[in-house]
């Protein structure tokens, strides 16, 4: 039998349970009762109360039912009625959400006994602060342990093995072309010569598996802010200090390539897609625009090329293609002379007539895979002994070089077809002499101060 008290007020009510706690409820605003919780004491419970009173006295009583849904499952339908992001990026949300937030992530307790972090089961009213801090953790460790595993195993591929091959060829006076399939003597010689020795492996990148993390933190963080103002949630349980930031040291760091290393990363490549990398360093296009152009797109005589498309993911047939990553993504680029000349004779030689014809399509008139275009970079890369790179990398190399140039902010913006300027100022910050530069340049103006008599 429930011990009632005569703690009765016209907002709620604290009462005595037959446990010994005490429990506190009030009237909402739509005239429901409803239990806020039990407490230990009844002056917790009274200032529980006071407290949701408080809050609808300031216009800012929130319905907790609301909240009442599978994150999950709210976080699909929110993804998949977004109208203001590309095709290429609702694919990546959704493979994010599918391997991060909705799948349980491993995690070992401080007693060693192992578990799962599943943030995909739980209600959107349920999420606490503490429960995305150890979410964070657990995707962080997790993601870090599958890049590493991914990285030692590259060791054992056959790329890594062929490029240590061509390497022992060259030491032995009889060196191999950068690509194509390796002589069987020269494998046999390899292994006589090194008893088929394990490849060393290339070092480990710093904060591998941040990448992952982030991503995963950032598409939490905007989904919760959306349940928030669609008044399911009160507040944004996300509220980790810097969660949704790359590394800074890792961003000024990226990999570039240079000049001579990009004439040799085009050789290594097949000739059909060997303008591809000198266009890459040269545009700074992201891949999916690059292998997503076609020749309606290209003005060789204005030396340009226009943005209007990227490669969409995972689609085939009619669904290659899908708008830019943002909407700055739609632009025209102004290619230097060496790009236009590399461009020029690859139409040329090897894209087809006609206005829709891809510029580095496949020998049947289909968009590259990006599966195949990594494998191609991968020997490049290997052949000029710079496996660090990636092709993102040479985007990278290309906004550098602009930037080096003096390129304002928003002429960077522009030509990386970025929608803020965050990304682009990463770029501008690369350039470590660039201050040096300028003051360089102030000596010259202001020259030297006048000697006083």
């Amino acid at each position: 039998m429930t011990v009632r008290t005569a703690h009765r007020r016209a907002s709620g009510a604290i009462r005595r349970l037959p446990s010994g706690r005490w429990q506190a409820r009030y009237t909402g605003p739509d005239g429901a009762m409803r239990t806020i919780g039990t407490f230990a004491a009844k002056a917790e419970a009274d200032q529980a109360l006071a407290h949701e009173v408080s809050t609808m006295a300031r216009g800012g009583w929130h319905d907790p039912r609301l909240g009442e849904q599978p994150l999950g499952k709210w976080f699909r339908g929110w993804i998949a009625t977004r109208t203001d992001i590309a095709e290429s990026t609702r694919a990546l949300y959704e493979q994010v959400l599918a391997t991060w937030i909705d799948a349980p992530i491993p995690v070992t307790a401080a007693s060693g006994r192992a578990t799962a972090v599943h943030l995909g089961i739980r209600t959107l009213a349920s999420l606490t602060p503490a429960a995305v801090r150890e979410w964070n953790h657990a995707v962080a460790t997790e993601s870090t342990r599958r890049v590493t595993e991914r990285w030692e195993r590259s060791g054992e591929h056959d790329t890594r093995v062929n490029a240590a091959i061509r390497a022992w060829a060259a030491a032995s006076d009889a060196p191999l072309a950068p690509t194509g399939r390796i002589p069987a003597w020269a494998r046999d010689g390899w292994a006589a010569a090194t008893g088929g020795a394990s490849v060393p492996a290339r070092p480990l990148r710093r904060n591998a598996g941040q990448t992952a993390a982030t991503q995963a933190y950032r598409l939490l963080h905007a989904g919760m802010a959306q349940a928030v103002a669609d008044e399911l949630i009160a507040a944004n349980p996300c509220a980790i200090k810097g969660g949704g930031q790359r590394d800074a040291h890792d961003r000024v760091d990226r990999r570039t390539v240079s000049l001579e290393e990009m004439w040799a990363l085009a050789d290594g490549m097949p000739e059909r897609y060997r303008a591809s990398v000198i266009l890459a360093v040269c545009s700074g296009l992201r891949a999916g625009e690059l292998f997503a152009l076609q020749r309606k797109h290209v003005d060789l005589a204005a030396g340009v090329v226009r943005v209007e498309q990227s490669l969409a993911r995972g689609r085939t047939g009619q669904g290659w293609f899908s708008a830019p990553k943002t909407r700055a993504g739609k632009r025209a680029v102004v290619l230097p002379k060496i790009a236009v000349a590399a461009l020029r004779e690859h139409i040329t030689r090897f894209t087809p007539p006609g206005r829709d014809s891809l510029l580095f399509g496949t020998q049947n008139g289909t968009p590259l895979s990006s599966g195949a275009r990594t494998t191609m970079f991968a020997k490049a890369r290997s052949a000029i002994g710079r496996d660090d790179l990636t092709w993102h990398d040479q985007r990278h190399s290309a906004l550098t070089l602009v930037a080096s140039t003096g390129a304002t902010l928003p002429e960077l913006m522009e030509r990386a077809g970025h929608s803020s300027s965050r990304a682009a100022i990463h770029y501008q910050h690369a350039v470590a002499d660039s201050q040096r530069r300028i003051a360089e340049r102030l000596d010259q103006v202001l020259g030297e101060r006048p000697r006083t008599a």
